[in-house]
């Protein structure tokens, strides 16, 4: 019998959906090489998550726990933003060689065989790809395995010229982590191995690396997995009075984007937005509306938007306690309107802003009606965002149709 071998696996995550993709890539790796007899360590590095004040925390620990929910890991670190800033500085004064034992000391490992990442072009993920030179560097995805090259992030003066400006739940950060940024060269550039993705040319985009395109029941195991270890991480209990109490009603589900927390629409005209968006698509007698938050809101702005709706419905239920906000609402989703076959129990209705659709879209086949439309982004984005908001549904929408007419032949 042959020795086994023991693959130590480094990942770096930003955010609860990224999980997902992430664990879903591990597994598909570690069934294709079934027959080399390997063991694996694996260790979680929470990067930056850019939630509002105070939030950011809960977020790491809702992401360690679902982590932890269907997978062993050697060590699991958070890195908050006043961290990440520390290193970057120091690096920036000192060289990379001043972080490095730290780096060690965070990650839990002075060598790891494989890193999995995002992206390349945030400054941890070439902090980390210097650190671990030897290491296999692969690439997961942004949101459900989409592929996004660097230029789909172009500086804030450039978004109006912008058609391939990407709206993931991170867009802001990469204005406030240029500040961070190493001013003189410390880091040498580091490449990515291999990408393995869900859809690796949406939105124009092509990968520049070798590509496995991993079909959606590999993501799919993977909500599985999680649905079914969901009582370790939040109260099921509200799982299934929510199933009940909207059982019989007819039902709209809003799905809330950062648009004013990013700064591309102010608080008042996002809540206009979405009542505008709403009236126009129209609203059923008896009709409850389900607000499934983004997890970088601000809480103020989520109560006066239930506040501001609550007269065009029967009721409005807001998904903001702790163990819900955080939690990708695919979830959510399959718990109380999908049968175990993950067929639809009834005929509800999803808006969605952003990314988000993708995931219930190729994954869950779940029919989104999506975007604001021109007339509404014209009124109330702030001018300098009107275009390239535009473009972005656009492609979103481009996107989506791809997306539909994969499934259609889909078994």
């Amino acid at each position: 019998m042959s020795t086994s071998k023991t693959i130590k696996r480094l990942v770096v995550c930003f955010g609860s959906i990224q999980l997902v993709t992430v664990l879903s890539v591990m597994n598909y790796r570690e069934k294709t090489r079934q027959d080399q007899n390997l063991q694996y360590e694996n260790y979680l590095l929470i990067t930056p998550l850019f939630a509002p004040q105070g939030q950011s925390e809960k977020f790491a620990a809702l992401i360690e726990q679902m982590a932890r929910s269907i997978c062993t890991w050697e060590k699991v670190a958070y890195m908050p933003l006043e961290q990440k800033q520390a290193i970057s500085q120091k690096v920036k004064q000192s060289g990379l060689s001043k972080v490095t034992d730290l780096v060690h000391a965070l990650t839990g490992s002075q060598h790891f065989d494989e890193i999995f990442l995002a992206h390349e072009y945030d400054f941890e993920d070439q902090l980390v790809m210097n650190l671990y030179q030897d290491a296999e560097k692969i690439c997961y995805g942004n949101g459900i395995g989409v592929y996004t090259a660097q230029s789909a992030f172009p500086k804030a003066n450039l978004l109006r010229d912008s058609r391939n400006y990407l709206d993931f739940i991170y867009k802001s950060s990469k204005d406030k982590l240029r500040e961070f940024l190493p001013r003189k060269r410390s880091l040498s550039e580091q490449k990515l191995d291999i990408g393995y993705f869900s859809l690796p040319f949406a939105f124009g985009q092509e990968p520049a690396i070798p590509t496995i395109i991993l079909d959606r029941d590999v993501y799919r195991e993977t909500f599985q997995k999680l649905s079914a270890k969901l009582s370790e991480f939040i109260d099921i209990s509200y799982i299934e009075n929510l199933r009940d109490r909207i059982q019989t009603a007819p039902t709209s589900i809003l799905l809330t984007s950062n648009f004013s927390e990013s700064g591309r629409i102010s608080p008042e005209n996002e809540i206009a937005a979405y009542r505008e968006f709403l009236v126009t698509r129209g609203i059923r007698p008896d009709e409850v509306l389900l607000i499934k938050p983004h997890p970088r809101n601000s809480r103020e702005k989520l109560l006066q938007l239930k506040s501001n709706l609550s007269a065009l419905y029967a009721n409005v239920i807001l998904l903001a306690e702790d163990f819900l906000f955080y939690l990708p609402f695919e979830l959510i989703f399959m718990e109380v309107f999908l049968n175990t076959d993950l067929k639809n129990l009834q005929n509800s209705r999803v808006f969605t802003f952003s990314s988000a659709c993708l995931t219930l879209e190729f994954v869950l086949d779940t029919r989104c009606t999506l975007g604001f439309g021109s007339d509404i982004v014209q009124q109330f984005f702030y001018p300098d965002h009107v275009e390239s908001r535009s473009q972005h549904e656009a492609d979103l929408l481009s996107t989506i149709q791809e997306i539909r007419n994969l499934n259609s032949v889909l078994v």
